[in-house]
């Protein structure tokens, strides 16, 4: 690990209760996992894990945003998600059987990170079907993601996943879109090109579609966005 690992505070271990990873917990169980986890601070740019390491933790994200990536065989930087606080991670390859991490961890920018031994994790699934099944169904939401994933980087062009992302994320209240990582990030992860993510929201700029600012993107047409989509479905 990067960092050398804090133990949790009570706010954390509020936050980290409502994380998907133990809401079928019961206060025993949750409170076995949480004496022997551990809080990691990072710093922007700095690593968590690399591919190919021991898989020793699971773990939350509380505060700041990760990326993982896998390099390709030219060296090139390939994203693979982007972790939000809420949002956990690793325990799908614990829940394989996996022994390794199969992708990099770095944050984006600073991150709070609280890791759960996996091997203490793994206990608690073998023993608890309720864990079983809550895991089986978060697992079972990130495969219907990944299928439609799949589908957007196969059969549609860059502007589509573009605009259908803006849509699936964008505040439903004001129509903003808050960028939380810098854009070339979020083009890798889109699979785009940083100079085609550009030109693509210059045209929509140029169409009225939206309006982009440093750190956020205003969607000011969301229906003639919607149809943009729906013709290429």
């Amino acid at each position: 690990m990067a960092t050398e690992p804090m133990k949790l505070d009570q706010s954390t271990l509020t936050l980290l209760r409502h994380s998907p990873l133990f809401h079928a917990l019961d206060a025993t169980q949750f409170n076995a996992l949480a004496e022997t986890a551990c809080l990691y601070q990072l710093n922007e740019g700095e690593l968590l894990f690399q591919q190919g390491e021991p898989l020793t933790e699971v773990f939350t994200c509380i505060r700041g945003h990760l990326k993982l990536f896998r390099l390709t065989p030219n060296g090139d930087e390939k994203i693979v998600d982007i972790i939000n606080p809420g949002n956990s991670f690793a325990e799908a390859v614990l829940f394989m059987g996996g022994q390794q991490y199969p992708v990099h961890a770095v944050a984006l920018k600073s991150a709070l990170v609280v890791g759960i031994h996996a091997a203490q994790y793994e206990r608690e699934l073998r023993s608890s079907i309720d864990l079983c099944f809550n895991m089986m169904g978060l697992m079972s939401r990130r495969m219907h993601w990944l299928l439609n994933e799949v589908d957007r980087l196969t059969l549609h062009n860059a502007t589509f996943r573009l605009v259908s992302w803006l849509l699936e994320v964008h505040n439903k209240d004001n129509g903003n879109v808050v960028l939380d990582v810098p854009k070339y990030v979020l083009a890798s992860r889109l699979s785009i090109k940083p100079e085609t993510f550009s030109r693509i929201l210059k045209q929509l700029s140029s169409e009225h579609l939206i309006k982009v600012t440093d750190n956020a993107i205003k969607l000011l047409d969301i229906p003639t966005l919607e149809e943009r989509v729906n013709i290429e479905l």
